[in-house]
């Protein structure tokens, strides 16, 4: 994500697209036994009472985003303004192919920073992501579809806002507020860059977390334009911030659906099917809780083994415990991992997991067991 995911949202295209509001993530999915919810389960609350996407294609909301992002750019499709300027200020020959690719890598190490961050900053984000590419792609890996409309998605975007916010508000603001200055240009199409990619009514509306997840996501966005314009006005070719813009969002679509998404939860339905449960373990809490809840706790161990190890570390336990709404400390984080791991080797495996979840029936209640007592 995880903006959403990506979104950002990581700087996300998903939040550029309007495929995502920080105003409606939705951190504390549902108190139950599944941590962290898998992706279908928490959106079908994110969105008003839709049912869960079906895991094919989202084609009407894949058109609708594109043809908002058509309707954007028309002066580019009709020969307007926006021609003019892609055609006289872009240069995709070999230079620039190279410039483009060598500009988005720095933004794919932040990203990866991101994504991989266990602070509670950034962790709504990152979910709202993630939630707006299951709605996007569905929840079953699909390599070669997802590919071609990524790459739709992302050319598209990158086209139409650098030919928009870098080809035209640049000079447009240059030369109405800074007598001609590029770089007063810059600042302000970038300001208003990040304004366009966030929700303003949630700072007035929406609740803490809101707020906080739309004042990260304008800092990340001005990070984002700030290196857009850098990249054009360094190189004077529209093309670099075209192309790094466009393989950063197509990173994010693609990623997001092969690995955090779809990847994952195949990875979980995966592993939860193999007897990886002792069998005295087994017998016991089947007996005790039904195997509809061993089965639950075997996928949502597997949800949260995000590096696909097959135990669960401390960062990765706390990281899911945002899903839950509950921001734990590193410290408090480290009382709790210690609690579920049985043999202290530093790593929670499937039999601790399920032992540690098991005498309160869910994650979040053995969680505030071991923090403040049994209640």
């Amino acid at each position: 994500m995880k903006l959403i995911t990506a979104s950002l949202l990581l700087l996300s295209p998903l939040a550029s697209q309007g495929f995502v509001s920080p105003q409606g993530v939705v951190r504390t999915c549902h108190d139950g036994l599944v941590l962290p919810p898998k992706p279908s389960s928490c959106l079908a609350m994110q969105t008003s009472g839709e049912q869960p996407q079906p895991s094919g294609l989202n084609l009407g909301l894949i058109a609708q985003n594109a043809a908002n992002q058509a309707l954007i750019g028309s002066t580019i499709w009709t020969g307007g303004n926006g021609y003019e300027v892609l055609t006289n200020r872009a240069d995709f020959g070999v230079l620039g192919i190279v410039f483009g690719i060598v500009g988005v890598l720095p933004m794919l190490a932040l990203s990866r920073k991101i994504e991989t961050s266990e602070a509670y900053a950034v962790s709504g984000l990152n979910l709202s992501t993630n939630m707006a590419v299951l709605r996007l792609f569905g929840d079953t890996p699909k390599p070669i579809s997802v590919l071609l409309v990524s790459a739709f998605l992302a050319g598209l975007t990158g086209i139409v806002e650098e030919t928009t916010f870098r080809g035209q508000l640049l000079y447009v603001f240059a030369n109405n507020f800074g007598n001609g200055d590029l770089l007063t240009g810059a600042l302000l199409s970038t300001v208003l860059f990040a304004i366009l990619h966030t929700n303003p009514a949630s700072f007035v509306q929406g609740d803490k977390d809101a707020k906080l997840d739309n004042i990260v996501l304008f800092g990340l966005q001005l990070i984002n334009g700030s290196w857009f314009a850098f990249l054009y006005l360094t190189t004077g070719n529209l093309a670099v911030s075209i192309l790094a813009h466009a393989l950063y969002d197509f990173y994010t679509f693609y990623k997001t659906h092969m690995v955090d998404v779809a990847g994952q939860m195949e990875y979980a339905a995966r592993e939860s099917e193999m007897p990886d449960v002792s069998p005295a373990l087994q017998k016991k809490w089947v007996a005790e809780r039904g195997e509809d809840f061993v089965t639950g706790v075997q996928e949502s161990f597997y949800l949260m083994d995000t590096n696909r190890d097959g135990v669960l570390s401390r960062k990765e336990l706390r990281v899911a415990l945002f899903s839950y709404g509950i921001n734990l400390s590193q410290l408090q984080s480290a009382r709790v991992a210690a609690q579920a791991d049985l043999d202290q080797n530093g790593d929670i495996s499937m039999d601790e997991y399920l032992e540690f979840v098991g005498p309160s029936g869910s994650t979040s209640k053995a969680v505030r067991n071991t923090l403040f007592g049994p209640l």
